[in-house]
């Protein structure tokens, strides 16, 4: 069973990239766009600093979790890099 914060950091990303403007506004200043959303800090600095990983762990949907990458043109070495070294590959 997802857990709330998981609920709202989805509901962030789908608001991102499935919204008119969203993109746009979260853009141009993150923090701003996700302060009236209710979680913890380190959560909101995950998905401002695209931390691929912690956001998985999290519970954030894959599938979320590639839409945003795609969305911000982040390359998928990095998206994957990210990934491994949440499930404890350490990038091999």
């Amino acid at each position: 069973m997802p857990t709330t914060d998981a609920y709202w950091m989805n509901r962030i990303l789908f608001d991102i990239h499935h919204r008119d403007d969203h993109l746009h506004r979260y853009r141009r200043d993150p923090d701003a766009y996700m302060a009236p959303t209710p979680l913890e800090p380190s959560l909101k600095h995950a998905i401002r600093d695209n931390d691929i990983g912690a956001m998985y762990l999290a519970g954030v949907n894959p599938y979320l979790l590639r839409a945003h990458c795609l969305g911000l043109h982040i390359p998928e070495s990095v998206f994957l890099q990210s990934l491994r070294c949440a499930g404890g590959e350490g990038g091999n």
